[in-house]
């Protein structure tokens, strides 16, 4: 037998020997599609299918191409590439990693080089031969599975931003408002990847400056990172465990965790978080990670509309406007703590730092000037919501004096 040239990457095989490998070629197909569906079930698919077919295929274009190559160094490898590539694009986008696939390459292989010791005993081959032969096939083996992991890069890079893409525009329609009907939500989950709808969800709104990482977020989290206030959705409540997955994913940025509504009310749960952000902004209310905004719902409430509250303070307080700044500050400040505290005049004496008698002396005041406005219960919750309002008025003042350039 002469021996055929050498290439750079095959072993050596003479063109007589692969033409008798050749023609052994059915039966090994026929042995290796069996023992396939025998041993991975994901290709265990029914005969004349067109899994069945891309399968049979496959092994032929793969077993005539390593003949070929073995024969014909110079032979191009474009067509054997572009079928690995095209396996490993189609195991990604049937949602598998390539561990089956690559143990459907092992199972060729081995049914292959038991077939090549036998022909090669019955063909009195020497044993240097056979073994160019088997370098051959495993070097083989590395490319076809080296463009399969192209292949499957690619395509999963491809269905990542698809899959991506479907989610973030089912997370923008439930936020849809007016509120679109379930079943419309319910087809756009089905193509963003099957999503379970759950019966309840928490928003989360991010500050466009933080930083979140994908990997962190577990699978059925819907995200929204491109708008320019990013957002997360939640299937469910915060537990534990959803907390934890959230630190990990948006580290110290600034976030708010919005309140757990039906899934249908999810809009509410993201414009409430994304106020309490705000006023977090603002200096109202701590800023931090994770801000609960169910601990904020009377602050949110009491600055929805900064206007009303404070010409209802005004109209309260109006029979103090006739002191001085000084003195009608401290009347408002005692008036404040005994209204929303309902504290002794003790209590309000050590927070005011002043002695209990003048806080005595400026309630009897107040109440002179109020009159039964202190006393009336709808009156005196009316006041509380405006000192309250007060109150976080000036703390936002405070907050933006405190800032550079504000």
């Amino acid at each position: 037998m002469e021996l055929s040239e050498t290439s750079e990457g095959h072993a050596i095989i003479p063109a007589e020997f692969a033409e008798l490998l050749r023609a052994q070629l059915g039966d090994v197909i026929n042995d290796v599609i069996a023992e396939i569906r025998r041993t991975i079930p994901e290709y265990n698919r029914p005969e004349d299918s067109a899994y069945d077919q891309i399968l049979r295929l496959s092994a032929e274009m793969l077993f005539n191409g390593f003949l070929d190559a073995a024969a014909d160094p110079a032979v191009s490898s474009t067509q054997r590439d572009e079928t690995c590539r095209a396996l490993g694009h189609f195991e990604a986008v049937e949602g598998r990693s390539l561990d089956h696939l690559q143990a459907a390459y092992r199972v060729a292989f081995h049914i292959a080089w038991r077939r090549t010791v036998i022909v090669a005993e019955r063909e009195g081959v020497p044993t240097s031969v056979v073994s160019d032969a088997v370098d051959a096939m495993l070097v083989y083996l590395d490319e076809a599975i080296a463009q399969a992991r192209i292949g499957h890069q690619q395509a999963s890079g491809q269905a990542d931003l698809r899959r991506r893409g479907d989610r973030r525009r089912l997370l923008q329609l439930i936020l849809q408002q007016p509120a679109v009907v379930r079943e419309a939500i319910e087809e756009a989950a089905k193509t963003a990847c099957w999503w379970p709808l759950p019966e309840s969800a928490t928003l989360v709104a991010v500050h466009p400056d933080g930083h979140c990482t994908r990997s962190a977020l577990d699978a059925d989290v819907l995200v929204d990172l491109d708008d320019g206030e990013p957002c997360l959705l939640v299937p469910g409540p915060i537990t534990e465990a959803r907390a934890s997955m959230l630190r990990a994913a948006l580290s110290d940025a600034s976030c708010v965790l919005g309140l757990t509504l039906p899934l249908e009310r999810a809009a509410h749960s993201l414009r409430w978080a994304r106020r309490v952000l705000a006023l977090a902004e603002e200096g109202i209310i701590r800023d931090g990670s994770l801000i609960p905004c169910e601990e904020h719902l009377v602050t949110m409430w009491l600055m929805s509309d900064p206007a009303l509250m404070e010409e209802l303070a005004r109209r309260h307080l109006a029979p103090l406007d006739h002191m001085s700044d000084g003195h009608r500050r401290r009347l408002i400040e005692t008036l404040a703590e005994s209204v929303t505290t309902h504290a002794t005049a003790v209590e309000i004496g050590e927070r005011l730092k002043v002695h209990p008698q003048t806080v005595r002396y400026r309630l009897r005041q107040l109440e002179g000037y109020l009159g039964d406005g202190l006393e009336d219960p709808d009156s005196r919750f009316s006041l509380e919501a405006a000192l309250r309002a007060t109150a976080l008025r000036r703390r936002r003042a405070l907050g933006r004096r405190g800032t550079p350039g504000g």
